[in-house]
């Protein structure tokens, strides 16, 4: 008796299990059958059958891993074009959208419907069942590397990596144009870096190979003695402006350009090719409750109008090819992948950690 008393509970949670795993499966099925349907009919109709079930659904819960200010002029210029729609919004950070999204998942309660954080975080996401395939039509307007191979979770902007001067410590003519420079004696206790630079690491090893990019990393850390900072990249910038350090490794684009404008005394090199963070992507989840809703967001912040204000108002690297960036490199550009370098991260930070010494 003791064994049929403990086998009966063990098939009902097996079997509750089962039941779960299927219909969830089919509710995912159900949200990307439901948007590939959409996506098949002719531009107008696709529009119109779009916002006709999108002011039956009238709400979308949006999160967001910019700040606040950026995210609420994305809203409001999307409620221009959809005022009939409206948008529930927060901003948690990166990582507080993974949290929110994952303890949603594992409570069965399902409120997010469109998704916006850091591109590593990504295949967690996917390999969850937690994103849903959207191909929006505005994909083929986004500039390469912004976007996965088959087109379904768009980068919505991405950080550019420059070395960041001080202008008054060092001449235009000695700035290093290249990483390798930066081995030099005269950078020898004059640089910092963030201690957790894994993307720009990441995008060392695609370019030169994981031998190369290990043993400049730790030249950097034992031979040339930089600093490694657990401080914001914009204290970073201002300790570079203030003289503490002559350059930043991996100075952020957007900061050289803002700081530049202020009149700080700090300048920047544009590298060739410019490496590019993994770039924020946009998502709509696989359980969307408002999905019709959810595909006009992602349309519209893939669109050229949301770009040109991401790039006006916020100094952001937009996606869109048709829409200039602050500074517009002339060099190449090599965008660090979000889906391949975030399957690996554990490895490369415990690569990065190992030859920095931590």
């Amino acid at each position: 008796m003791r064994n049929v008393g403990f086998r009966v509970p063990f098939v009902s949670i097996f079997l509750i299990a089962f039941f779960i795993l299927i219909f969830s499966r089919i509710a995912v099925a159900e949200v990307e059958d439901l948007l590939a349907q959409i996506n098949r009919k002719p531009a107008e109709e696709r529009h119109k059958l779009l916002i006709e079930n999108a002011k039956k659904e009238g709400t979308l819960t949006f999160y967001a891993g910019t700040n606040f200010r950026d995210t609420q002029e994305i809203v409001a210029g999307f409620n221009k074009h959809y005022p009939f729609i409206k948008v529930a919004f927060s901003t948690p950070g990166g990582p507080g959208v993974l949290n929110k999204v994952l303890t949603e998942h594992r409570a069965g309660a399902y409120q997010a419907d469109v998704v916006a954080l850091t591109g590593g975080y990504v295949p967690e996401l996917i390999g969850k069942g937690i994103l849903a395939k959207y191909k929006s039509p505005m994909v083929p307007f986004l500039r390469k590397g912004f976007v996965d191979a088959d087109g379904f979770w768009p980068g919505v902007y991405a950080i550019a990596y420059t070395m960041i001067y001080n202008s008054q410590r060092v001449s235009p003519q000695e700035a290093p144009r290249r990483y390798e420079e930066l081995l030099n004696p005269r950078w020898k206790g004059n640089m910092i870096m963030d201690v957790e630079a894994h993307d720009l690491f990441a995008g060392l090893i695609d370019l030169w190979g994981q031998d190369k990019a290990t043993v400049f990393l730790r030249k950097l850390a034992v031979e040339q003695k930089v600093r490694f900072s657990r401080q914001s990249h914009t204290f970073m910038t201002q300790l570079v402006a203030s003289g503490e350090h002559d350059l930043i490794v991996d100075g952020y684009m957007h900061n050289a350009v803002a700081f530049k404008e202020r009149g700080a005394p700090i300048d920047y090199v544009v590298m060739s090719p410019t490496i590019l963070r993994p770039p924020s992507i946009i998502a709509i989840t696989s359980r969307s409750p408002h999905p019709h809703a959810a595909a006009l967001f992602v349309d519209y912040h893939l669109s050229k109008e949301a770009s040109e204000i991401m790039v006006s108002k916020q100094g952001r690297w937009a996606p869109r090819k048709d829409v200039k960036w602050t500074v517009e490199p002339e060099a190449d550009l090599h965008v660090v992948s979000a889906l391949e370098w975030g399957r690996k991260l554990r490895q490369l930070v415990e690569l990065f950690n190992k030859s920095v010494g931590q």
